[in-house]
């Protein structure tokens, strides 16, 4: 394995590990809007939200591969290239009822105080933030439906995480998304 590899995994891995615990330091839910076990929503697979042709705006010549983040994330989707091996990309989304009426500056909050900055004019609210060199970190909330997409770009320029947020919650539709199982389902 290569030693810029090496280091991709662990920021990758930081930038899982930011995602899912911004997502508990959130705002809880107003009082009668608390998702029940069955009200999250997850993302179906990968090429529902990322179909070919979006892909191919976005990043081209990039392959999508799908993982799973952890339990309680959505699927993640993975854009690698082998023209530009040192660069990843990855987005996930996380869906939760209250987004669609919770409040916009309780939704940035924990991202600026990370010291991110607001990215004006996409989706119902977004930041940025650069948690180490070479990694860009967007967070932004979809108008149509109530789903949060995490874009987490590795090395190159991090600045195009921007233009893949914008485009992916652009193809975000309400009928991408379907029912999560409960949190035990499977279990013996």
């Amino acid at each position: 394995m290569r030693a810029g590899a090496g280091r991709a995994a662990l920021l990758m891995t930081l930038a899982l590990a930011t995602a899912c615990r911004s997502r508990a330091t959130e705002a809880p839910p107003d009082a009668g809007h608390a998702p029940g076990p069955d009200a999250r929503l997850t993302l179906a697979r990968c090429d529902t939200l990322l179909p070919a042709d979006q892909r191919e705006l976005m990043l081209p010549g990039f392959t999508l591969q799908e993982e799973r983040a952890c339990p309680t994330c959505a699927p993640l989707c993975v854009l690698r290239s082998a023209t530009e091996k040192d660069v990843s990309v990855s987005v996930t989304w996380d869906c939760k009822p209250h987004y669609a009426e919770a409040d916009l500056h309780a939704l940035l909050a924990p991202t600026l105080r990370a010291g991110g900055e607001e990215i004006p004019a996409l989706g119902r609210a977004a930041a940025r933030r650069a948690p180490v060199q070479g990694m860009m970190q967007v967070m932004t909330w979809d108008d149509d439906t109530p789903c949060a997409l995490i874009v987490t770009w590795l090395g190159g320029t991090p600045e195009q995480a921007v233009d893949v947020a914008r485009i992916a919650v652009g193809a975000t539709r309400p009928d991408s998304f379907v029912p999560a199982p409960p949190p035990d389902a499977g279990a013996p």
